[in-house]
């Protein structure tokens, strides 16, 4: 009789205040706090900042596109329809972060601690995680086109229904992380996914994976009729 399936673990939500306060930021300086806020339609594009804190709020068609925010620090948010379009934000640390019909192409995240995050409806072609670290994320329904995750740990991370195309999986270490129904032409490093899970519901993305995997072991894939 096969063992009981393990129960998925449940991701913690962004804990948000009932009441946040609206109003408008026009300058954030290193370790400057923000809490408590509700940001909506405001350009904070190309920020410039160390050691910020960003805690128990919620981001509504926010533009924070080319902002360069070292060690930042994120706690209970939520991000809609968002734009960190070629953001840096290295070494910045997330915990409870909802994500969702967001931009980040071209976000640079490397060294980056992710825990507890969902990321929804939203692009990161070119987005850059390397050695970052995720404990407890999931991606779902996201174009990653040409992401690249080398040596980041995704263990545990969930990836649903997203188009891996050209993502580039080199040294990562993916103990238990899971993708389901992904779209894999072209995805580099797949060999490095010792101990994930992979399930495709399409033959065509299931061949895809197989074709993948082969040129990562060097296998070469014939057709029966070259060797009769």
């Amino acid at each position: 009789m096969p063992p009981p399936r393990k129960a998925a673990t449940k991701l913690a939500a962004p804990r948000l205040r009932t009441q946040l306060d609206d109003r408008a930021v026009t300058e954030v300086g290193d370790e400057d706090r923000l809490t408590d806020l509700a940001l909506t339609d405001q350009d904070l594009g190309g920020l410039l900042a160390e050691h910020v804190e960003l805690s128990g709020c919620r981001l509504t068609r926010v533009n924070l596109g080319g902002s360069d925010l070292d060690k930042l620090i994120l706690v209970d948010l939520e991000l809609d329809h968002c734009d960190l379009a070629n953001a840096r934000w290295r070494d910045a640390s997330g915990t409870r972060l909802a994500i969702s019909s967001s931009r980040l192409t071209g976000f640079a995240g490397s060294g980056m601690s992710l825990q507890h995050v969902t990321v929804r409806d939203s692009v990161l072609d070119f987005s850059s995680f390397r050695f970052a670290k995720f404990q407890r994320v999931e991606f779902t329904d996201c174009r990653m086109q040409s992401a690249d995750f080398v040596s980041a740990d995704l263990t545990g991370t969930v990836f649903r229904r997203c188009d891996l195309t050209s993502v580039e999986f080199s040294q990562v270490t993916a103990t238990g992380a899971v993708f389901v129904d992904c779209t894999w032409d072209g995805t580099r490093g797949i060999g490095s996914l010792a101990g994930a899970t992979i399930a495709n519901s399409s033959p065509i993305d299931t061949l895809a994976v197989t074709v993948a995997m082969a040129t990562a072991l060097g296998i070469t894939l014939g057709d029966p009729e070259d060797h009769s």
